[in-house]
């Protein structure tokens, strides 16, 4: 096969195989292998973000890892984030204080350069809690962080269940990311597939806040088209007189 390829899933299967077959567990390696297929159907079905969010939490409480769970996702608009899903609902405000306390020291920041699981000290002296950080990341695009707060008890076989974990928030990101650029490009579509106010004279086009802005640019700033610029036959010969 050739060309580049870059993909986080190869290493977490051979690691998470690696174990299972310590452990002598053939029929858990075919449940796995089952419920990740099922788990990859289910995200894909999904229409809408919330559809996603909600496929993942499914999937992830089934690792049995967490009391509470919270998706922050990326405000395109200002790069902020902000939580799309708490569950259970009346832990919202824990996540959410949480993460601001974490935004402020920079270890939210940290963890979105680390990729990988970052871990924490989260509630009080009198009731402690221990969390967790993970980007919904591909390689080059961060869409999203999770936070879970840990359970007090540990999950059997908990590190193939953080393994599992990070195949799930990726498998989250890589759906997100595609759902994004459809919407992005139906948008684009639309935009385009409207009546455009274009001067009789000289060609501008009004956009939606009332300015007026040269065509190239307004497709520019709408798609991902980019444009070049040559002189046509009929400007050739009025500009340049016919001369090569």
């Amino acid at each position: 096969m050739n060309g580049m390829f870059d993909s986080v899933y190869p290493d977490f299967l051979k690691n998470g195989l690696g174990k299972l077959e310590l452990l002598d567990a053939q029929r858990e390696l075919l449940a796995m292998f089952a419920a990740l297929e099922h788990f990859r159907r289910d995200l894909h079905a999904q229409e809408s973000t919330n559809g996603i969010l909600q496929v993942g939490w499914r999937y992830i409480t089934g690792l049995n890892l967490f009391r509470a769970t919270g998706f922050w996702l990326v405000n395109t608009k200002d790069l902020s984030f902000e939580l799309a899903l708490a569950v259970p609902d009346d832990e919202r405000a824990f996540l959410q204080s949480t993460i601001a306390r974490k935004i402020r020291s920079g270890r939210f920041a940290w963890a979105l350069r680390q990729n990988a699981a970052v871990f924490f000290q989260a509630g009080t002296a009198d009731n402690p809690a221990r969390g967790m950080l993970h980007p919904l990341a591909l390689s080059s695009q961060v869409v999203g962080m999770f936070c879970g707060i840990l359970n007090q008890e540990l999950a059997p076989n908990q590190e193939i269940a953080f393994s599992l974990l990070s195949l799930l928030l990726g498998e989250a990101a890589d759906g997100l990311a595609t759902l994004n650029k459809t919407a992005l490009l139906t948008n684009q579509i639309e935009t385009l597939s409207g009546l455009l106010p274009l001067c009789a004279w000289c060609k501008k086009v009004r956009d939606d806040r009332g300015y007026w802005e040269q065509i190239d640019k307004y497709i520019a700033s709408r798609t991902t088209a980019s444009f070049t610029h040559g002189i046509c036959p009929d400007c050739r010969k009025k500009v340049l007189g016919g001369a090569e």
